[in-house]
């Protein structure tokens, strides 16, 4: 006998002793509920095949992500997407699709693929998309839903108003003729799928990064950056499992102190330096 079918058989014996409600598919049901409610993906990507800014009036990109738990709960995405323009005013397009997982998912060894795709009334429109926020989640045969994920699909000309949003008061200050600088990025609480991007100067330098408790280091060049003042934006996707975004960052090995906690989602910070 498994070990799950012990427990359920031992659950059962000792709940018979009052009523005869319990059975063993009353376990397994409850097991997947609680998997899929906790369902995470690391690594998302996303490939933009038609785009707005190649004078389309259709965004189509293939999306990409692994997945922690089992494929259970993965049996059908349901999409619930945000459209954005530059100021982060949500616009809405003619209409997209909606994936589901016989039609358009292949799912491999705990990864998955999908095409996304959103039509425009007509050129004008499809111009104001900066970027959309694609909310998803899964469910299972049993139709148990999971939590909402997120992923952020840029256009290739993308941009951020920088204005918009928070600005940390601390400064990095990069040696002269240094060729390389590095930002590390952790999860600073529990590593419960916590996502982020990273905007540097006009340019999305980190799209889509699931947070490790460990940390991850990302190398870039120093030309990157401008003589003076450069704008380093953080955004919080999502919130995990369990909110809030808990990002930490520094760079060149400094941890940027002061840094706001507790990131909500679509929130962001800017650090100069």
């Amino acid at each position: 006998m498994s070990i799950k079918g012990f427990i359920g058989s031992l659950l059962c014996s000792i709940i018979l002793l009052g009523n005869n409600s319990c059975t063993k598919k009353d376990l397994d049901i409850e097991v997947v509920q609680d998997e899929c409610k906790r369902f995470r993906i690391s690594n998302p990507t996303y490939s933009l095949l038609e785009d707005p800014c190649n004078d389309s009036t259709r965004i189509y990109a293939e999306v990409n992500f692994n997945f922690s738990k089992t494929s259970d709960c993965l049996w059908r995405v349901i999409n619930s997407p945000k459209f954005y323009d530059r100021s982060n005013t949500e616009i809405t397009p003619l209409t997209y699709t909606n994936p589901t997982l016989k039609e358009e998912i292949n799912i491999g060894d705990k990864e998955a693929s999908y095409s996304f795709e959103a039509v425009f009334a007509n050129l004008t429109l499809a111009k104001d998309l900066n970027h959309l926020i694609l909310d998803f989640n899964t469910q299972n045969e049993l139709g148990v839903a999971s939590n909402t994920l997120q992923i952020r699909i840029n256009t290739s000309c993308s941009i951020v108003d920088s204005s918009a949003y928070d600005i940390n008061p601390n400064e990095v200050n990069i040696p002269p003729g240094q060729s390389l600088f590095t930002i590390r990025l952790w999860d600073n609480a529990a590593e419960d799928g916590d996502i982020v991007s990273v905007y540097l100067n006009g340019n999305w330098i980190i799209e889509n990064h699931s947070l490790l408790k460990a940390g991850t280091d990302f190398n870039f060049s120093t030309s990157l950056l401008n003589q003076g003042a450069n704008d380093l934006v953080v955004f919080a996707l999502n919130e995990g499992t369990s909110g809030p975004n808990t990002v930490s960052i520094a760079v060149n090995g400094t941890e940027i102190q002061n840094f706001k906690p507790g990131l909500l989602t679509g929130e962001a910070v800017r650090i100069n330096f």
